[in-house]
């Protein structure tokens, strides 16, 4: 079930942090859109703006951090001027967030049956039986077995796979029409990932929920999303379908970010002669530390001057699929 109109469009976005020497950017005119019905991935190296983009939209940005400018759109209403209590009616109901860690995320001192009962209670005014029930059910729709049973389990009591499919069923608990997933399946082996990316894609096919996707896995980008944005020193550095940008990046930090991921080939992996895996030279820049023009280019091979004096701008590769790189048409694309 999807939809052209964007649910969620973020403009110009920049959020800035309280520094010894005054305010310094996190995240710098950054702009991204989502459809109803449909997943963006969002990737790129830690600290380069990820969650603090989803933090940003869920307005639960740290102490000290600010939106400075731009726009956070969610169907049409602007959130960055929203007040708490508008954002508490929208937290949960519209916007649910599951965070990459559930045992940190969870309560403890509260059964799971508590916990996602308590934000029905809250949002759909259901009594204390219904919101029970609907707890039940949703234990059930991520596949909980003896959900009935569990829902007096406290967090602890669960496996570190089960404890992320709490967060979802409390995610769509609510059926919320933008889901932002922060690494939903960090230190999950590989069947646990499976069992929940097969989940979200069936709960997005029944709901039409909007998911925003962030990971460093681009094998869970190249299963669920739809579109992808990555991101780099707190810039989004390329966007567009996520068909073109696996098979075509037009960054050359989106080429290295491939060029990482490990592929197994059968022939090469039986006779240990596969390709070395490649990795991006340097590390992404500090905060307040960013280079002038480009912030890729001392970790760039292609960068000249041009790059390392100027900041790039977005550089259309074909309708939809663009790239910040003064490179874009010529070396990186040849």
């Amino acid at each position: 079930m999807t939809d052209d109109t964007p649910f969620l469009e973020i403009r110009n976005l920049t959020v800035e942090m309280k520094g010894d020497a005054g305010m310094i950017r996190v995240l710098d005119d950054v702009s991204l859109s989502i459809r109803r019905g449909t997943t963006m991935g969002i990737v790129g190296e830690s600290g380069c703006g990820k969650s603090m983009t989803a933090l940003a939209i869920m307005r639960l940005l740290p102490p000290g951090f600010q939106i400075t400018s731009g726009q956070i759109l969610l169907d049409g209403e602007d959130i960055t001027k929203a007040s708490e209590a508008r954002m508490r009616q929208l937290r949960g109901n519209d916007i649910s967030m599951i965070f990459q860690e559930p045992m940190t995320s969870l309560n403890p001192v509260y059964t799971v049956g508590e916990q996602i009962a308590e934000a029905v209670r809250q949002h759909q005014g259901l009594d204390t039986a219904k919101a029970e029930q609907r707890a039940i059910e949703m234990l059930k729709a991520v596949q909980i077995p003896g959900a009935e049973a569990r829902l007096g389990s406290y967090p602890h009591e669960f496996s570190g796979g089960m404890r992320q499919r709490v967060m979802i069923a409390m995610a769509l608990a609510c059926q919320p029409r933008l889901i932002v997933a922060d690494e939903p399946t960090t230190a999950l082996d590989v069947t646990v990932q499976a069992q929940i990316f097969a989940l979200m894609r069936e709960l997005q096919e029944e709901t039409g929920t909007a998911i925003m996707l962030i990971t460093h896995d681009l094998g869970a980008v190249a299963e669920l999303a739809d579109d992808v944005a990555v991101f780099y020193a707190g810039w989004r550095i390329e966007h567009g379908p996520a068909s073109a940008i696996l098979r075509h990046p037009a960054h050359p930090y989106t080429s290295g970010l491939m060029s990482c991921t490990p592929r197994l080939r059968l022939g090469a992996a039986a006779s240990g002669q596969g390709p070395a895996l490649l990795e991006i030279e340097g590390m992404v820049p500090q905060l307040g530390k960013m280079p002038s023009g480009c912030r890729f280019a001392p970790r760039c091979t292609l960068a000249d001057a041009h790059c390392r004096s100027t900041v790039p701008v977005d550089t259309e590769v074909e309708p939809g699929h663009a790239a910040m790189c003064w490179k874009t048409k010529a070396e990186v694309l040849a």
